[in-house]
């Protein structure tokens, strides 16, 4: 069998991530004619098809799949050899690749800020999802750190806790619960809920809690975006389950937190990286950062900052 070549791989790699020709030629900026070329010739390389139609969209077949597992392993090699090279420069430059689900993105930019005024050289890649976007990034070992709550227990996959994660229940302004106290939770399943979509992390930890309480919501619309849920509460489209932190850093007028039986919803923030994936000192550095200086950063940036909320 002859080898694949790496921009084969690379195509691969976006066709697994995007499920779509046409889609890959677009965010790769080549033409599609060149990456139908470049997978047939892969194809054939291995003798056997790599991917196919699946509905609308393309699946990888086996073959794919085994082809996948290898370019993950190829370039995790090439991010080896470049943190070996970098090493031997400085923790001053260089690139960080971060990934993080989408609550993290009002208050991590303190934690970056904080850090790259300090190393002003560093180049910061930022990639933000939902939950289950972040599960297929660290599962592919894409980049050097993960923030997200729900990790997932794997034996490549190192985490640290950093920070505590509140959910609580937010209503339009004047909303007829707004002054109540203790809510019970059997009143809450009267009214419309606008929700996070299913993969999200902020989802999971709703259902969880709702399956261990009995509790059924009434949910009315599904939204994408914490800052368009934020947006539809406030119009008076229904009442919504948020993390406190998208709520702190992320202020909209015309909001309440609700006084609710058996809220907030807890959990934990958490640093991760595979385990597997040769830490540049750069990274070392981060890491360091993060640990030492993040919770104090994002402390000091609630004391001083107007909460979206009123009590």
């Amino acid at each position: 069998m002859r080898l694949p070549t790496v921009r084969q791989l690379q195509l691969l790699k976006a066709l697994d991530q995007y499920k779509s020709i046409s889609l890959v030629a677009q965010q790769l900026h080549v033409s599609q004619p060149s990456v139908s070329i470049q997978l047939k010739q892969l194809s054939e390389t291995v003798d056997m098809p790599v991917y196919r139609q699946h509905g609308k969209t393309i699946v990888l077949t086996d073959a794919g799949k085994a082809l996948l597992t290898c370019a993950n392993e190829v370039f995790t090699s090439f991010h080896n050899l470049s943190v070996s090279i970098d090493e031997l420069k400085s923790v001053t430059s260089g690139s960080l690749n971060l990934c993080v689900v989408s609550t993290a993105k009002y208050f991590l930019p303190l934690i970056l800020g904080a850090f790259c005024k300090k190393h002003p050289k560093v180049d910061i890649n930022l990639k933000i999802g939902n939950r289950q976007e972040v599960k297929e990034r660290i599962e592919a070992n894409e980049d050097d750190f993960y923030f997200f709550s729900q990790c997932p227990e794997r034996p490549e996959i190192i985490k640290t806790p950093l920070l505590d994660n509140e959910l609580v229940v937010i209503a339009p302004a004047r909303h007829e619960l707004h002054l109540q106290q203790e809510v019970s939770l059997n009143r809450l399943s009267h009214y419309p809920f606008i929700m996070r979509e299913k993969g999200s992390g902020t989802r999971n930890l709703i259902e969880q809690f709702c399956k261990e309480q009995q509790l059924t919501l009434n949910e009315k619309m599904t939204i994408e975006s914490n800052e368009a849920i934020k947006y539809a509460v406030a119009s008076g489209l229904g009442l919504s389950i948020l993390s406190r932190h998208a709520l702190d850093y992320g202020e909209v007028p015309g909001l309440v937190k609700l006084d609710v039986k058996g809220f907030p919803i807890r959990s934990t923030w958490f640093l991760a990286k595979r385990q597997d994936r040769k830490q540049s000192l750069l990274a070392s550095a981060f890491e360091t950062f993060m640990k030492e200086q993040g919770v104090a950063i994002l402390e000091r940036s609630q004391v001083s900052a107007k909460s979206a909320l009123s009590s």
